[in-house]
């Protein structure tokens, strides 16, 4: 009897030791093999998804309760001297926390860079790498306080679903808790939807904006990209041949 109990406790401790080891790390939180980028522009379209216009709920627990409000997340290119980098604007500059910002990549440092402004016009920058299941986690602290954050963008749905996490953890020390969250879905799709994406000419991505060049029409993701094709047309329509 006594060999019995002792052996069902050993089991118990085993299955709560791997229980525990499960918590640890996420899939969702591990970051993704270091890729070798030859260029910006070919960091950034990882995350190709993200570009376009998002209809977002966002939710914020206050008091125990669970607030709610709408916000219009809209995500474009921009192109300049052979650099690219993306804008993000957050209800037309009237977002619940942020502003607009501007998504970069260090080829040097080999992470990606965030640059957001807040609602009390500060600028926060974070720093950040692709994640195995897709997506950007980035981070950032605080020096005056020693806040620590967290952020986690990505994509759901074959680019049609977007989420957004945003985590605090206090002094830097012990767990993160949640600040806020928005999730939604792009502008204009629907998940039912199964037929094919016609490809932006400039960024590869889905595109949904029609631009002409010598009676031919062709498609971009957003308009820095619309305004990249029409400054080299030729170039694009070129390399979309190949």
């Amino acid at each position: 009897m006594i060999l019995r109990m002792t052996a069902m406790a050993g089991l118990a401790i085993g299955i709560l030791g791997m229980m525990r080891a499960a918590t640890i790390v996420l899939p969702d939180d591990k970051p993704a093999k270091v890729l070798e980028f030859t260029s910006a522009r070919k960091a950034l379209q990882e995350v190709q998804d993200f570009i376009g216009l998002w209809n977002l709920e966002g939710t914020q627990k206050i008091s125990g309760k669970i607030v709610a409000w709408k916000e219009k997340v809209s995500w474009g290119w921009k192109f300049h001297d052979g650099d690219a980098w993306m804008t993000v604007d957050f209800a037309q500059g009237k977002g619940m926390f942020f502003k607009r910002g501007t998504l970069k990549y260090d080829l040097d440092k080999k992470h990606y860079l965030l640059a957001l402004t807040a609602t009390d016009n500060s600028e926060q920058v974070f720093q950040g790498q692709l994640m195995k299941n897709g997506g950007l986690k980035f981070e950032r602290k605080d020096t005056k306080t020693g806040d620590a954050f967290h952020l986690s963008m990505n994509t759901l749905a074959e680019g049609i679903r977007f989420q957004m996490k945003y985590e605090r953890q206090d002094g830097g020390r012990g767990p993160f808790s949640a600040v806020y969250a928005l999730n939604g879905s792009k502008d204009g799709e629907s998940i039912a939807g199964t037929k094919k994406k016609v490809e932006c000419i400039v960024s590869g991505g889905a595109a949904t904006i029609p631009v002409s060049y010598k009676g031919q029409t062709y498609y971009v993701c957003c308009t820095g990209c619309r305004d990249e094709f029409n400054a080299s047309p030729e170039k694009y329509i070129k390399a979309a041949k190949k």
